[in-house]
């Protein structure tokens, strides 16, 4: 199949594939292997058979229990559906003194989004989603088999579940915050161009260029994250190691599953 960074689906929100993305050590993720989206109750039957074909077997879904019912996955048979929600935060009462005194520190505005950021790698709900999640992508072994992970619009929750996924397989920051930026740039081109040419600037990596101007807020959430990986853990290697759990074999195990 052709590979396209924002999938050809007729009815689909913000699809795109982690595949082609380049790593610091010169490999390349590999393709129908890592998807992420926004919500998937409006794919239609064609969008349904094209992810059959494309190797779609695992749907995380990341969104709250109430979001899930109300607007249901559509998925194909062979896939199997997940949902586990990120929200909410169990921590509240417990609020780790590093994390409040670096948001204290780092957010001038004491912004509610990189709070919310923070959290999203810190509290103990969302640290065992994300243990699950790294579970499902060991367990997917088979070549051109692909697990996606969605929420809502997929951007937030989203966004941080492929920090954490592309953090583990040696993705530049640089290239993790193209991908994060490039979600809001897929839907503010929607309004003024046609699929095809969506994919086509995406491809090219030209889509979120013509939108950086209004983009430059949206970055700093995810570097709230990257904040909290280099200052409370060393890096990020250092947070999936001591927050996840995550093992040197299962790093190594994720490279060779994920990357050329």
């Amino acid at each position: 199949m052709e590979h396209n960074r924002v999938l050809r689906l007729e009815h689909g929100i913000n699809f795109r594939e982690l595949g082609g993305y380049a790593t610091t050590s010169g490999h390349t993720l590999k393709w129908q292997k890592l998807l992420r989206c926004g919500g998937m109750s409006l794919l239609t039957n064609n969008d349904l058979d094209y992810l059959d074909r494309y190797g779609l077997r695992y749907d995380i879904d990341l969104r709250q229990a109430s979001e899930a019912e109300m607007s249901p996955d559509r998925y194909p048979l062979t896939t199997k559906y997940m949902n586990t929600s990120v929200y909410p935060f169990t921590d509240n009462r417990r609020f780790d003194r590093r994390l409040k005194r670096l948001i204290k520190r780092v957010v001038i505005d004491d912004s509610f989004n990189a709070q919310t950021y923070a959290q999203m790698v810190t509290d103990s709900h969302p640290v065992k989603v994300w243990q699950n999640m790294f579970a499902t992508l060991l367990a997917n072994d088979q070549p051109d088999q692909s697990v996606l992970f969605h929420c809502a619009a997929g951007k937030d929750r989203t966004g941080v579940a492929g920090a954490l996924i592309m953090t583990a397989l040696d993705v530049p920051r640089d290239t993790i915050l193209q991908d994060y930026l490039l979600t809001n740039a897929v839907f503010m081109a929607a309004d003024s161009r046609d699929n095809a040419s969506i994919i086509t600037e995406a491809n090219n990596g030209d889509l979120a260029s013509h939108f950086n101007a209004s983009l430059g807020v949206d970055a700093d959430n995810l570097k709230m994250v990257f904040r909290v990986f280099d200052d409370l853990y060393g890096d990020g290697l250092g947070y999936l190691r001591e927050v996840l759990g995550l093992t040197v074999a299962d790093i190594n195990d994720l490279k060779k599953l994920y990357l050329d």
